[in-house]
């Protein structure tokens, strides 16, 4: 079996995956954030200050459309801040950790964020304008969006991981006092649009193809998830250390295992206990029956 099978992206399809990811659509927004604030670091006068800061973050986030998809499928998303105090003169300065999670298979974290931050102040989306703390939230909700269309078209998330370069080379520069951690943002983002990484970013697109099947035809479901775990065979064969690959199998070895268990044909669960041996039991009693 070769990864050359046709792939047309089609209403159904897209429409198919949103079902699949839960998601909604007919809405006025794209995605849907969660916040979750830790401040017990700071003094109880910033705390207070800090009041509304979560709902401010969420504002910020689900009011602004993010991309121009025509189904407004809603991407949920979940976001854990920890702060701490950097205060030293009249600006307000904090230290952060940023947790980002679908929910489901993609997350991302950092302990690097430094900025500054006016709780007077509304929070604003402006492209030209380089901030140290709005600049990072725009930076992972567009890698977030470049993982979700990679799973709905052939590298769809490129637009996205380069818009999210681009706030990093933004950062990285004209951030002064701040650029901590934007060397190591802009390094990820130039990776995820690497051709080392886009073997990955291709497999995502056959697994999510194959699972907008799922209520059309069970064999083609299963047909283009053996590409996709034959792909990855084929990535940690390259190297046994991929993250992403790993990740991925560790978010979806369950559903990989429903595919194929009442299937005829269920090879495609003897690839998947070599490259990923921690489940290999359960891989193996499916086989057995």
């Amino acid at each position: 079996m070769t990864a050359s099978l046709f792939k047309p992206v089609t209403a159904g399809r897209l429409a198919l995956l949103a079902l699949l990811l839960l998601a909604q659509t007919a809405t006025a927004q794209q995605i849907e954030a969660k916040i979750t604030m830790d401040v017990r670091t700071l003094p109880i006068e910033r705390q207070q200050k800090l009041r509304d800061f979560a709902e401010k973050v969420e504002n910020y986030i689900n009011s602004h459309q993010w991309n121009n998809d025509p189904w407004r499928t809603v991407i949920y998303l979940t976001m854990n801040i920890i702060l701490e105090d950097m205060t030293t003169s009249a600006e307000e300065r904090f230290k952060g950790q940023l947790l980002l999670s679908n929910s489901y298979d993609c997350q991302f974290s950092d302990k690097r964020w430094r900025f500054a931050y006016d709780s007077g102040e509304p929070l604003v989306h402006d492209e030209n304008m380089t901030n140290s703390f709005t600049n990072m939230l725009d930076f992972y909700i567009n890698l977030v969006l470049g993982v979700e269309f990679d799973k709905w078209s052939t590298l769809g998330g490129t637009e996205y991981y380069v818009k999210a370069r681009n706030i990093a080379e933004q950062s990285k520069f004209g951030l002064g006092r701040f650029i901590e951690g934007w060397d190591r943002r802009l390094d990820l983002a130039v990776y995820l649009l690497s051709d080392e990484h886009k073997p990955f970013r291709e497999m995502c697109d056959y697994y999510y193809y194959g699972l907008s099947l799922v209520k059309q035809d069970n064999a083609k479901v299963r047909q283009y998830v053996a590409i996709a775990i034959d792909m990855l065979d084929k990535i940690l064969s390259k190297n046994p250390e991929n993250e992403y690959a790993k990740n991925f199998i560790e978010a979806h070895y369950i559903e990989m295992v429903d595919i194929y268990r009442r299937a005829e044909n269920k090879e495609p669960l003897r690839t998947l206990m070599v490259i990923d041996p921690k489940h290999a039991d359960i891989y193996c009693d499916i086989l057995e029956k």
